[in-house]
């Protein structure tokens, strides 16, 4: 008999709630009633070790080699063409290699932030999701053999956490000398890159032992990339780049909102994205969680800028960075007076500026709600 605090589960995929039973199927009794709510998570802290290679960008030239020319690979260069039109700055690719970071870190259920936190099958499931963002992102066609086909070529994905550690199968340089799209970023250096390689036997070390029969580059294989991101800034993940007594009054508060207040006020001035706002919060409705922090942060003269008009244009007029899609950026404000030289924004009929440390704290006005007039 199965008493009423439990959960009947029937078969391999029928259940019910004290309904009848099937008289010949096996019961496995389960908890009930299922939680509504569950408990903040407090993460583990990053260990010491785990950090992937501290890189810039690409390094300069070691060999004679270099990219080949458009009459040498014109596949190579179609590909390349179509790439550098559908993402001429790189910034939809920066863009889609933080998302993959933030779904692996997943903050907003297991409240991480730091790539050591991970476990080593996420670290290897991470490339996947960068090949998963970018098709998403592009739109790519499925390729025949490999992930992609871009200009009617086949490309593959290739991704690595360190700098030119990209590692090549056997059917890639076995069947025809395949073209590669390799990628690699640092969330502690804030750095990434993005090139096309053509991989043949002459741009592979020898191959070794392993069973897989993996090669990596060589010093001509790294020459002879053909980079179309040759390194830039990554979207900066905000916990990562913070000191360690705000980063504990953060991920370590007692409740989600208290970690949500907290952020906006010991992270002024600085850009907030959503994935950190949902690190932070833990919680479905993260959003509100920063409508109530503006609440709580106005006696102490804090506001809270978000990405819908005309917050951007106020924070922008006050010298902050200008929060984009899901981003935020907070300020103490001080009433400005004649002979101020900081610039300002007016607000209720008086004029504000950035609070100096000196300020003594007063309450900040109302920001308007989007799409109205601040005055």
């Amino acid at each position: 008999m199965v008493n009423a605090g439990t959960l009947c589960y029937v078969s391999a995929d029928r259940y019910n709630h004290g309904d009848a039973l099937f008289p010949d199927e096996t019961l496995i009794a389960l908890p009930r009633p299922l939680r509504a709510h569950r408990g903040r998570i407090i993460p583990n802290p990053p260990p010491r070790s785990g950090r992937p290679r501290a890189d810039y960008g690409p390094a300069v030239v070691r060999t004679s080699y270099g990219p080949p020319s458009p009459a040498e690979d014109p596949e190579l260069w179609g590909a390349a063409g179509v790439l550098k039109q559908l993402d001429p700055h790189g910034i939809r690719a920066g863009y889609a290699i933080r998302e993959a970071f933030d779904q692996i870190y997943d903050g907003q259920r297991t409240g991480r932030w730091d790539y050591r936190q991970l476990m080593k099958t996420e670290k290897t499931h991470l490339g996947t999701l960068v090949e998963i963002a970018f098709q998403r992102e592009f739109e790519f066609a499925d390729g025949d053999d490999l992930d992609y086909s871009i200009a009617g070529v086949d490309v593959d994905c290739k991704w690595s956490r360190n700098l030119y550690e990209w590692e090549f199968p056997p059917e890639m340089y076995n069947r025809g000398d395949k073209i590669a799209l390799v990628v690699w970023a640092n969330d502690f250096t804030a750095r990434w890159a993005m090139g096309l390689i053509r991989v043949t036997e002459q741009v592979l070390v020898p191959l070794g032992k392993q069973r897989d029969k993996k090669r990596r580059l060589n010093n001509a294989g790294r020459d002879r990339i053909l980079w179309l991101v040759p390194g830039a800034d990554l979207v900066r993940n905000t916990l990562l780049h913070i000191d360690q007594a705000k980063l504990e009054r953060i991920v370590y508060a007692t409740y989600g909102q208290t970690a949500i207040t907290n952020l906006f006020r010991e992270l002024t001035g600085v850009l907030v994205n959503r994935a950190t706002v949902l690190t932070a919060a833990q919680q479905v409705d993260s959003a509100k969680r920063v409508r109530d922090a503006r609440a709580r942060l106005r006696p102490e003269g804090i506001v809270i800028f978000g990405h819908y008009i005309p917050h951007p244009e106020m924070a922008e007029q006050l010298g902050l960075p200008r929060p984009t899609l899901g981003r935020f950026v907070s300020t103490r404000l001080a009433t400005w007076n004649p002979g101020d030289n900081e610039p300002f924004i007016e607000l209720a009929g008086s004029k504000w500026r950035r609070a100096r440390e000196s300020d003594p704290a007063v309450t900040a006005p109302r920001l308007p709600e989007q799409g109205q007039d601040p005055n």
